[in-house]
């Protein structure tokens, strides 16, 4: 992966920010819920520079991220991981974002810009999904094959059309909260999610209120942006609930592309193909990542090899 670096050299801050984006699980409620809370202002950041989007892409994009990092809070073997999909009609057109159990997130929008005429004056992201469909994908070491479960569209929010998967698919409720905090200058000074989850027997009455906390949080990347920690910010508002943090790991927007990976890939063209490339270019031919959209260039002379 070619990660551009938004820290102009300067390492401190850079591990700074390392240091703060983290996923923690949690359970509450007298281990009836599970959740999970992450810190993702460098991951969300990072993800926008690569991607070179603007505002309205990277809250859109950026909310898949965070969203794909709590989903991947459950994973245990070395090789699991889970996909999120979204195909829909409407300017957003749809996304597909990755996580494993290393906490590495990768993804990408499927239009490079949204096209809306007065993308300030939007207040409400679901009048530009459309109608569509959100299918989660699960690739679990220990499983024969991967499973798959798919809903309509019906909210045009990611958090809540990731609830209704739940409920619908699993028939576990859950509960999603996204958060990316922009500045007066479009900078994102915060990003961050939430997510709860009953576990068999709870009790009901927990469960709303936790949905009803959960619902009240207005900005928890303001919240970020302000100095606040994943900690804190949970013992505070679900205080009466009594959370007990089990554990925390790393998050980070990450792909496992490589310039040798890309060289297998341009190896494996059909012979004629790769001629017509050696004779026509242009060069250096550029070979792109969508995931990370990290570019990676070939000269004639590696053509040559390539094509033998």
């Amino acid at each position: 992966m070619i990660k551009k670096d938004i820290f102009n050299n300067d390492v401190k801050a850079q591990f700074k920010a390392s240091a703060k984006d983290r996923i923690y699980r949690f359970i509450m409620a007298d281990q009836m819920i599970r959740g999970a809370v992450v810190h993702s202002t460098r991951m969300v950041n990072e993800m926008r520079a690569n991607h070179d989007l603007g505002p309205l892409e990277t809250l859109v994009l950026g909310q898949g991220y965070i969203a794909a990092s709590l989903l991947c809070s459950g994973l245990k073997a070395k090789n699991d991981k889970v996909s999120m999909n979204i195909k829909c009609s409407g300017p957003i057109k749809g996304l597909d974002v990755e996580s494993n159990v290393f906490g590495e997130v990768r993804g990408y929008l499927k239009t490079q810009q949204i096209e809306v005429k007065h993308p300030e004056k939007i207040k409400f992201l679901s009048t530009l999904y459309g109608a569509g469909f959100l299918t989660v994908t699960k690739y679990l070491e220990n499983a024969p094959t991967p499973y798959s479960g798919q809903v309509a569209l019906e909210h045009g929010s990611i958090a809540e059309d990731l609830a209704n998967y739940f409920l619908v698919s699993e028939q576990i409720p859950t509960g999603f909260k996204l958060s990316v905090f922009f500045n007066d200058q479009e900078e994102v000074k915060g990003a961050g999610g939430i997510f709860l989850q009953a576990l068999p027997g709870a009790d009901a009455s927990k469960v709303i209120e936790a949905e009803k906390i959960i619902q009240s949080i207005d900005s928890l990347g303001e919240e970020f942006a302000k100095g606040g920690s994943p900690e804190q910010i949970i013992h505070k508002e679900f205080l009466n609930l009594k959370p007990k943090f089990l554990s925390n790991s790393r998050v980070e927007f990450f792909c496992r592309c490589s310039k040798d990976r890309m060289q297998r890939y341009l190896k494996n063209l059909p012979k004629q193909e790769k001629k017509d490339m050696i004779k026509n270019g242009p060069f250096p031919v550029e070979v792109r990542c969508h995931h990370c959209n990290s570019a990676y260039r070939f000269s004639k002379d590696d053509l040559q090899v390539f094509g033998e």
